[in-house]
């Protein structure tokens, strides 16, 4: 991550830090929420996250993509999000999208 980016998020509002978790997302003007970053460290933090995320004025939308082989799958799928495809990225890493609608 490169700090200007994150610090130029910070300014518009849109990183979260909380104890033991960190998102950094983006609110387009078509009401999606993009999650560009997410970490959880502590049980129950992911979903905490979650829960204001979905309370962010004018949202309609949460995306994320995530690396198929990681477990975090499990969670966007056990916490309300559907699959919506996947992509190959330049170095051939596979990701899945995932939507959540508001």
């Amino acid at each position: 991550m490169i700090f200007e980016i994150l610090y130029e998020s910070a300014k518009r509002g849109e990183l979260m830090l909380i104890d033991g978790g960190f998102c950094h997302w983006h609110l387009r003007r078509d009401g999606q929420i993009t999650i560009r970053e997410i970490i959880s460290i502590r049980r129950g933090a992911g979903k905490e996250m979650l829960n204001r995320l979905l309370k962010i004025p004018n949202a309609k939308s949460l995306f994320a993509k995530c690396p198929s082989d990681l477990l975090a799958n499990e969670w966007y799928k056990n916490n309300g999000f559907e699959f919506c495809g996947s992509e190959i990225t330049k170095n051939g890493r596979e990701l899945f999208k995932w939507r959540y609608l508001i």
